[in-house]
């Protein structure tokens, strides 16, 4: 059993609430959004935690029993707030410098930082675009303070001296080809056939293609086309020049992509690097990032899934200080 810990919370609202729309009202989400959210926790309960006989929405035995531990959750998430904003007027103000790869900067740096101008009025977040190699470079000579990067967890980085690291959320490859070919290849013959858009060496996805090619037996010669970032592959893909391997939410929401139940071995990442005053202790703006890029990194996967767009949701690593 596999629950996830922003789930119960949602159980335990709708039990103190009273029920699915005062509980979203609450939450400020949709109605159909926490009935969504809950059919998945009995999914994962392997129980059903509601009774919706006679149009009812109460909570069954095991359904009061998670909703308790919910409560404990939301208990522990409210104490880590008011602690984070205990050291709040004081603590978090000043400068903070936050530099992100393009591919998180468009899904979760950009939005993370407009919300902490907002949630933190004395502080004065800084985001910039930068690459992975300087990026680690401006953060080992204290430029930055926060740098948000993607990678392979069987190649997951060290971080600088006087520096951590947070895995903000993990996730799945999928196989695609441009739907514009039709017929997908089936077999590995098939696809040993077919050009590829490949990557740049030492990025996720050029490990991921490399696993892949192993797996299947694939030609290990250079692919016929290659792409730096996931804009140019599926500007690629919609051109039908090639196949490619990709993140399971980026491969989720390319047009003109067929996916493939072809499984890729290995594991997608969103990484935080960070700076330590000391050996784990982390200044209060930089924990405010922290927590903020956690939130909006489960916003960011519980949209994705209520839209329907991804067939296993990505591992999302709740950050806490």
């Amino acid at each position: 059993m596999d629950l996830e810990p922003r789930r119960l919370v949602v159980l335990h609202t709708v039990q103190q609430a009273g029920g699915i729309a005062a509980a979203a009202r609450l939450l400020g989400i949709s109605a159909s959004a926490v009935s969504q959210t809950l059919r998945r926790l009995e999914r994962e309960a392997g129980a059903p935690l509601l009774d919706r006989t006679e149009g009812r929405a109460e909570l069954t035995r095991a359904g009061l029993a998670l909703a308790a531990y919910g409560g404990r959750i939301a208990e522990e998430l409210a104490a880590a707030e008011r602690e984070l904003a205990g050291t709040g007027a004081a603590g978090v103000q000043g400068p903070v410098s936050i530099g992100a790869v393009l591919a998180v900067l468009t899904t979760l740096a950009a939005r993370a930082t407009a919300s902490l101008a907002e949630r933190y009025p004395q502080l004065r977040p800084r985001l910039c675009e930068t690459s992975r190699a300087d990026g680690l470079r401006a953060l080992r000579q204290g430029a930055l303070d926060v740098l948000l990067i993607t990678g392979d967890q069987e190649h997951r980085p060290s971080p600088p001296p006087d520096c951590g690291l947070r895995v903000l959320a993990q996730e799945q490859y999928r196989v695609g080809v441009p739907s514009a070919w039709g017929e997908p290849p089936a077999g590995a013959a098939a696809l040993a056939a077919v050009p590829w858009i490949g990557a740049p060496d030492g990025s996720a996805r050029a490990w991921a293609h490399a696993r892949l090619a192993a797996e299947l037996g694939l030609p290990q010669s250079a692919a016929a086309h290659r792409a730096t970032n996931w804009s140019a592959a599926a500007a690629m893909v919609r051109a039908g020049l090639g196949a490619v391997v990709l993140p399971g939410s980026v491969a989720s929401r390319t047009a003109g992509l067929t996916l493939l139940p072809v499984p890729v071995p290995g594991t997608f990442e969103t990484l935080a690097l960070h700076r330590l005053t000391a050996p784990g202790q982390v200044r209060a703006p930089v924990a405010a990032v922290l927590t903020r890029l956690a939130e909006v990194t489960l916003d960011v996967a519980e949209e994705l899934s209520r839209a329907g767009l991804l067939e296993r949701e990505p591992v999302v690593r709740a950050v806490l200080t």
